[in-house]
C-alpha cells in the first residue's frame, strides 16, 4: 500500500496506521516541510520513498498552491514505476494533498483509503476549502474511514465501503505521550486556518480574544509561518507583540505541544485537531469558528464562538465548566484501519 502525505496532522493522525501497516510505500508533498521531518522522526517513521515536492518552505499563500500542485503531478508521473504491483493508495483528512491524493489515485487506477472520512460542517464556505475537499474525496474513496457513527451516517449515500473506525487515530498517538502535569498555567492561543487568517475582519477578531484572554492569565500565541504573515500584513503583529501578557513562539514539535497544553488554562483555536485532542487531554477549548466538522467534544470541553461576541463572553467567564464528564477508552483505530487495509490487498492480490 501507498501512504500519500503532506502536512504535519496527516502525519500525526497517520502514524500509526503506517506503524501497525509494517510494510508500505511512503510519498511526501511536503505541503508542511518545516514539521514533517522532525515529526517523521518523533512518530518513529521512516524517510519518505519520494518527494514529490522539494519545498523548503510551508505553503503560505493561494498563489503558490498551483506551481506547489503542478509539480508534485511532475514528479509522481515521472516516478509512477514505484506505484508498479501496489492496489491501495492511502490518505488521510481534508487538506490540498488528500485532494492531490484522491486525483493520483484515480490517475493510477489505484483504490484510495481516506482516514477521517466522513465529517461534515455542512457549509462550503466554513471552513474552507476543506469542507469541499472532504466532499469530492468521499465521491473517489473505495475505502473510507470514518471515526464514529455520526460520521458514518454522513457517508450513507457515498458508492465506497463505510468503515466504523469509532474513534480519531490522534488518540493512538496521544495514548502514547506520557504527558506531565506542572503548576503553571497559561492560555494557548493556535490560529492558523485560511478562512481566518486570510479574512482581516476574522484575523482581528481573533487577535481582540487573545488579547481580552491575557486579562485572564499569560497567553501563549504559537505561530506558524502563515499566520505570522497575514498579522504583519493587517497591521496587527505589533500589537500583540509588544503585549507583555503575549508571548509569541514558533511552532512546537507535536509532543512538546501536546505537553503543553496539557498544562494550560483553556485553549483558543481555530482547529479541529485542537478540539478533539482537548477532549482527550481534559482541557477548554473555545473554537474561533463559525461552525465546525467535528463533534468531539462539542458542548463538553469544546465551545462553539460562531464568532459572536456573546459566545465568546460566555466562555471567557466560564471555561471552567467546559470539563470531560468521565473518563476516556481508548479503541486503538489505527491497528483496526492497518488490519482492513492489509486484508484487501491481500484480496485484491
Amino acid at each position: 500500500m501507498v501512504f500519500l502525505l503532506g502536512t504535519k496532522g496527516q502525519l500525526i493522525k497517520t502514524a500509526g496506521v503506517m506503524r501497525e501497516a509494517g510494510e508500505y510505500v511512503y510519498f511526501q508533498t511536503n505541503q508542511h516541510p518545516s514539521m514533517n521531518r522532525q515529526l517523521e522522526r518523533l512518530l518513529g517513521l521512516r524517510a519518505p520513498d519520494l518527494h514529490l515536492s522539494r519545498r523548503e518552505n510551508d505553503l503560505r499563500t493561494p498563489l503558490e498552491i498551483p506551481p506547489w500542485f503542478l509539480r508534485c503531478f511532475a514528479e509522481l508521473v515521472r516516478n509512477r514505476r514505484i506505484l508498479k504491483g501496489e492496489r491501495v493508495l492511502v490518505t488521510q483528512g481534508d487538506t490540498l494533498t488528500t485532494l492531490f491524493a484522491a486525483l493520483a489515485a484515480k490517475l493510477f487506477g489505484l483504490k484510495l483509503a481516506h482516514i477521517e472520512a466522513g465529517l461534515r460542517s455542512y457549509s462550503m464556505l466554513h471552513p474552507f476549502p476543506e469542507e469541499i475537499i472532504r466532499r469530492f474525496v468521499s465521491k473517489f474513496a473505495t475505502y473510507l474511514f470514518a471515526p464514529g457513527e455520526w460520521a458514518v451516517g454522513n457517508l450513507r449515500n457515498e458508492r465506497g465501503q463505510v468503515i466504523d473506525t469509532r474513534q480519531n487515530t490522534v488518540y493512538d498517538v496521544l495514548g502514547e505521550i506520557g504527558l506531565k502535569r506542572d503548576e503553571e498555567k497559561r492560555i494557548v492561543a493556535a490560529i492558523h486556518r485560511q478562512e481566518t487568517i486570510y479574512n482581516r475582519t476574522r484575523l482581528e477578531i481573533a487577535v481582540s480574544v487573545v488579547k481580552r484572554a491575557s486579562k485572564i492569565a499569560p497567553v501563549l500565541y504559537v505561530l506558524h509561518e502563515p499566520s505570522e504573515h497575514q498579522l504583519k500584513r493587517f497591521g496587527l503583529y505589533d500589537d500583540i507583540a509588544h503585549d507583555p501578557q503575549i508571548t509569541l513562539h514558533g511552532y512546537y514539535d507535536y509532543l512538546t505541544f501536546m505537553q503543553v497544553v496539557a498544562n494550560s488554562l483553556f485553549v483558543i483555536s481555530d482547529g479541529g485537531g485542537l478540539q478533539e485532542e482537548t477532549y482527550f487531554l481534559d482541557v477548554p477549548c473555545l473554537l474561533l469558528r463559525n461552525r465546525t466538522e467535528r463533534r468531539v467534544g462539542l458542548g463538553i470541553t469544546a465551545f462553539l464562538s460562531e464568532m459572536k461576541e456573546d459566545k465568546i463572553r460566555y466562555f471567557l467567564e466560564n471555561y471552567n465548566h467546559f470539563r470531560r464528564r468521565g473518563g476516556f477508552v481508548r479503541l486503538h483505530p489505527s491497528r483496526l484501519i492497518a488490519e482492513r487495509l492489509r486484508s484487501e490487498e491481500r484480496r485484491l492480490s
